[in-house]
């Protein structure tokens, strides 16, 4: 951040804009330029948003800072700025994000901007709506690619007694990167047919990863996003997937255009109608995946389970609508006792549970064991 720019957040205030005009200032979102808009001119803005998805952008975000630059360069003798911090709290962790208005009063021209792209836009009257147009395309150049972020994310599904809604959360450095190392080579061509499937934009389908406990579903999960941070995954929890069946649900998802939705555990989602009450997740999903929504919408599914799949609908895995699926078991012998050697692990000659093994009792070799042995009791 330069000099200038941190001398104007410190002030804070701008002291070119009058008491009367500050009285037109929103609780809600910060500050209403649509409010102060109209009271400068008499007349209800146009707005231009940045619409990310038209533009391929989708998962970038604005560099505020070389914002605030162009407008200094361009449009000095004008220009007013009016700096805030726009805070969010998300459990018991704060996020502040530096936002800031653009006011061109020559040029009947209000911005606001901050790091989120979908949060910004540009407010014009009819008689400069081409020089608003000019400005939106100028600032196309400080999108910034997420993978030159520090950390990776994805979106986290929620439910309130509002509905449904989304906030980002972290996802680590998955330790499992090479894929043809710790998954069995029967895994290779899927692993193929699934990444060009979720970099293909207006698609929908649906992909099923499935198998018991510790062989790596979830891990496999955190490497698609770790290598497409372009693409923007919700992933949406066992206690949200129960939900499916409730009507505002379908509605919230419509709203994900060209997301990769993760359903974790949702088996329970996803029975076969004649053995369950899931009719209306099961028709959703069939909607969603490969019916008249899935023209619109472009939203692709990973679900995932542990149990195998004779009590799945039989309609989720007709072609055109299955992309992929894939049981997951342990790794073979030969490549569990590679990975074991090249983790630093020397297992002992007489270690007879060395052998096909699970990725969880891999990277966890010398953990302790809490597991009970089969057959015995508490």
């Amino acid at each position: 951040m330069n000099d200038k720019f941190k001398e104007t957040i410190s002030a804070i205030s701008n002291p070119h804009m009058s008491d009367a005009d500050s009285n037109i200032y929103g609780n809600v979102d910060g500050l209403s330029l649509q409010n102060l808009f109209y009271t400068k001119y008499g007349t209800f803005p146009g707005c231009y948003l940045f619409d990310y998805d038209q533009r391929d952008m989708s998962g970038n975000y604005f560099d505020v800072n070389k914002i605030y630059e162009y407008f200094v360069q361009n449009y000095k003798d004008e220009l007013k700025v009016i700096p805030y911090i726009y805070r969010t709290f998300k459990a018991t962790e704060p996020k502040e994000t530096l936002s800031i208005c653009v006011l061109l009063e020559g040029s009947h021209i209000f911005g606001r901007f901050q790091e989120s792209i979908t949060e910004s836009y540009v407010l014009f009257d009819n008689a400069h709506y081409q020089l608003a147009r000019q400005i939106v395309d100028d600032l196309s150049k400080f999108y910034v690619s997420p993978e030159l972020k520090k950390d990776t994310y994805r979106r986290l599904c929620y439910a309130s007694d509002r509905g449904f809604y989304l906030q980002d959360g972290k996802v680590k450095t998955p330790s499992i990167l090479d894929i043809p190392t710790v998954y069995n080579d029967d895994f290779l061509p899927e692993h193929e047919r699934i990444e060009k499937f979720i970099t293909e934009k207006d698609k929908s389908g649906l992909i099923i990863l499935h198998g018991e406990k510790g062989t790596g579903k979830s891990c496999y999960i955190k490497n698609l996003i770790h290598n497409h941070p372009e693409i923007k995954f919700v992933y949406v929890p066992a206690q949200i997937v129960t939900l499916m069946s409730d009507p505002s649900f379908g509605s919230f998802l419509a709203t994900l255009n060209n997301h990769v939705i993760v359903l974790e555990d949702c088996e329970n989602a996803i029975r076969d109608r004649k053995n369950g009450d899931t009719a209306a997740s099961v028709s959703l999903l069939l909607n969603m995946t490969d019916g008249i929504l899935s023209d619109d919408l472009g939203i692709k599914f990973i679900c995932t389970f542990n149990e195998d799949m004779r009590n799945i609908d039989e309609a989720l895995l007709r072609k055109g609508r299955l992309v992929s699926k894939y049981e997951f078991g342990p790794l073979c012998a030969d490549k569990a006792a590679a990975l074991l050697a090249n983790l630093g692990y020397e297992p002992d000659e007489d270690d007879d549970t060395v052998g096909d093994m699970t990725l969880a009792d891999i990277f966890h070799y010398d953990d302790p064991d809490y597991e009970p042995a089969r057959g015995s009791y508490f």
